[in-house]
């Protein structure tokens, strides 16, 4: 398949599935989503980032998946992604909201390599690359507004980790796979325990039966 086309079709393909979430795209963000794939998919070749390595499903269950937070961002303007490892969820929430001032953290050396070198790639602005992991960093000097991750399985550690960046005023959004209600009662528990509430549950299925995916979003008492 002629590389023009095969383009062709992994935009329509964005375009189509990031508007089933909600979240439509312009041109130019579309443009930088393919950059990010091409450094992606090149950069895979020699180091694991990704055992996804189709372009389709690279589209769906990392770009599309990584933006389906964005329709409740609302008025966020810094994000911090924890565990960030080949930059999701957040460079492609910065690709879409890019007044956001974006930090993503990872304990991986080569993840950090692979990051600083997506950014340059995509002419991002306002994006901080860190290395180590968040509890070892300094704090910022603003509270963010939003705390996200897509990198933690189970939501105890998550919360352990984070409880003490979560100012009033911001959200931790955690990006967890398929629940069900008895969970979501442990969800309060050990919300409560890091007095944290459990604000919003958000059960979602990624377009063409990609996978489910839940968003659960916390607050300070």
């Amino acid at each position: 398949m002629p590389a023009r086309v095969e383009k062709e079709g992994v935009l329509a393909l964005l375009h189509e599935t990031s508007r089933e979430i909600g979240v439509r795209l312009s041109g130019r963000q579309a443009e930088l989503f393919w950059l990010y794939l091409q450094v992606l998919l090149e950069w895979n070749k020699t180091f694991p980032l990704t055992s996804v390595t189709d372009p389709a499903d690279i589209v769906i269950k990392h770009f599309v998946d990584s933006l389906s937070p964005l329709p409740y961002l609302g008025a966020s303007t810094s994000l911090l992604d924890i565990g960030s490892g080949a930059g999701f969820p957040g460079i492609p929430l910065k690709i879409a909201a890019p007044d956001l001032r974006l930090s993503l953290v990872d304990a991986n050396r080569k993840k950090i390599s692979f990051l600083k070198q997506v950014v340059r790639t995509l002419e991002l602005r306002e994006v901080a690359v860190r290395h180590g992991r968040i509890e070892d960093l300094p704090p910022p000097e603003e509270p963010y507004t939003t705390i996200i991750s897509r990198a933690f399985r189970r939501l105890e550690p998550l919360l352990e980790m984070v409880s003490p960046l979560i100012a009033p005023g911001c959200t931790l959004i955690a990006m967890l796979g398929p629940t069900r209600a008895p969970e979501h009662r442990l969800f309060r528990e050990l919300a409560s325990a890091h007095g944290l509430k459990l604000s919003q549950i958000v059960p979602l299925e990624l377009p063409r039966g990609r996978g489910g995916r839940t968003l659960a979003f916390f607050r300070r008492g």
